[in-house]
């Protein structure tokens, strides 16, 4: 009796055994509703993310929508992902921002404006340099909220390692790039808010580690430019001192002492704009307030309007929006024919609302999903008029035939 129950047992282990080493997806399903994990390389992913090929392109306005730079890839020791990238600041650069001829002496980072659309992954090793070009009188940064650079290298407005970079100077900042979000990234050297006027931001993506559903993606960055800066007061500060911890792989100009100085030494007794002058209320000194005379997505004006965006009905579309516009106190996104799913900030996977209208304060941002049912040509704009008739609009060229789209229950 004991070698039959024996034989019995031990027939009954190697079944499970055979069984067990089967692959039965049925056999896979996660408990409490969660989804299994999905394994992708970090070069899949990428190309997910429709990463450029070309970092140092220069995309063009039409470009800019779907040009997304992951930077230069590589794995530390421990084989975590380390990206790359650097970002040249120059002044005074010619950039046509109109289809009617105006151009702007903006300063840019890496010769657009907005600069290069950042996308890293969350938990990655992030390096960026930022060059500040001989050629510039003021100092600049690397700002990108909520990103902690670290106590070697975080931002402050006092001359720390970082927080103010001379001209002919370089400073890499370093980072774990988390949580997951939409940032805007800009300089913060003061005044501030003409520095991010002039042109100095962009939008940095950092994605979750398991990726979001598939969907065709662009970047929309909402910003204003002020014309008229000389009538305004001072848009510099005084100059600094070199900060310790900046390379200095650029020339630096010298004088007869070959001691260095930063080119700003007319800049010395430079006023400084109090706060009321910057938010726009000229504070009894009778200097006219900060105006922008046009508004534009992704730089500029009506390029939308001029180039529409071609969409296809039933296809998924996500938008990565960022409100960087100064000297107004809200901006806008309204689309016409389609609702979306606004995701603020982008730092959770549940959506916070469907809506065709989201009010965005200065710095605020989002993702933007959407499926149109029918084609047709449709507006998307601020829901600002001022806004609107300075720039602020563009078309979306849907195709194909209409389709019945889903719509589920949010409770």
């Amino acid at each position: 009796m004991f070698r039959q129950n024996a034989f019995f047992t031990a027939f009954a282990l190697s079944l499970i055994l055979i069984i067990s080493s089967l692959n039965f997806p049925f056999l896979n399903i996660p408990v409490n509703g969660q989804t299994a994990a999905s394994q992708i390389s970090q070069e899949g992913y990428d190309k997910l993310k429709n990463c450029t090929t070309d970092p140092s392109k220069k995309p063009s306005p039409v470009e800019y929508l779907t040009h997304f730079n992951c930077g230069h890839v590589s794995k530390d020791g421990t084989g975590k992902t380390v990206r790359q990238f650097t970002l040249i600041v120059d002044e005074d650069q010619k950039i046509p921002i109109t289809y009617e001829g105006h151009i702007f002496e903006g300063w840019t980072f890496n010769g657009t404006i907005p600069g290069p659309t950042i996308r890293v992954t969350e938990g990655d090793l992030v390096r960026i340099r930022i060059i500040n070009s001989n050629d510039n009188i003021n100092a600049h940064s690397f700002y990108a909220q909520p990103i902690n650079f670290g106590k070697d290298n975080a931002f402050t407005k006092t001359g720390q390692p970082g927080g103010t970079i001379s001209p002919g100077r370089s400073f890499t900042y370093e980072f774990v790039a988390e949580p997951y979000g939409v940032y805007p990234y800009y300089c913060h050297v003061e005044p501030m808010a003409d520095h991010i006027n002039r042109g100095l931001y962009g939008m940095m993506i950092i994605d979750p580690k398991e990726p979001r559903p598939q969907m065709e993606e662009m970047a929309m960055l909402l910003n204003g430019y002020d014309l008229d800066l000389d009538l305004e007061g001072p848009t510099k500060l005084p100059p600094i001192m070199p900060i310790e911890g900046a390379q200095t792989n650029l020339p630096i100009n010298s004088n007869s002492n070959n001691t260095t100085e930063t080119n700003m030494s007319d800049m010395t007794h430079a006023p400084v704009p109090s706060s009321d002058e910057e938010n726009g209320n000229d504070g009894g000194t009778g200097r006219e307030q900060r105006v922008n005379e046009i508004y534009t997505v992704n730089g500029k004006a009506f390029d939308y309007m001029m180039n529409p965006i071609v969409l296809h009905t039933g296809k998924p579309y996500r938008v990565y929006v960022a409100n960087i516009l100064e000297f107004d106190p809200v901006n806008s996104v309204h689309v016409h024919g389609a609702m979306f799913d606004w995701y603020s900030a982008g730092t959770n996977n549940t959506a916070n609302f469907l809506t065709d209208i989201v009010t965005l304060a200065k710095g605020d941002r989002g993702i933007m999903e959407f499926t149109y049912a029918y084609p047709g040509t449709y507006m998307f704009h601020a829901h600002q008029t001022l806004f609107t008739d300075l720039g602020w609009m563009g078309l979306f060229d849907v195709r194909g035939n209409p389709v019945e789209i889903p719509r589920t229950d949010p409770t």
